[in-house]
């Protein structure tokens, strides 16, 4: 677990031009569709998603934007927090 140094919000403002929508799936079946950045951090890559939205995503997981164009299976899921609050979902793959 992590520590964000801003809001969550303010995160996902000052990088609006990556911010991507993304269908979670679970065996073939969408059960989501959330707001997500990617980046990565020293466990790896990963898909951001803000714990506001309240997403539904667990290991297993497929990702894919709504194009269609990019595809993840998530292997890890973790948090990172801000003043003690869980605000960022990181989904792995």
């Amino acid at each position: 677990m992590g520590y964000l140094p801003i809001p969550v919000d303010m995160y996902f403002e000052d990088f609006a031009m990556e911010v991507l929508e993304y269908n979670v799936l679970n065996n073939n079946n969408v059960i989501g569709t959330y707001q997500g950045l990617s980046n990565s951090d020293e466990d790896g890559t990963y898909i951001g998603f803000k714990m506001s939205d309240q997403p539904l995503i667990s290991v297993g997981n497929t990702l894919c934007t709504v194009d269609g164009l990019e595809e993840y299976q998530i292997i890890k899921v973790s948090y990172d927090r801000y003043e003690g609050k869980p605000e960022l979902l990181k989904a792995y793959y």
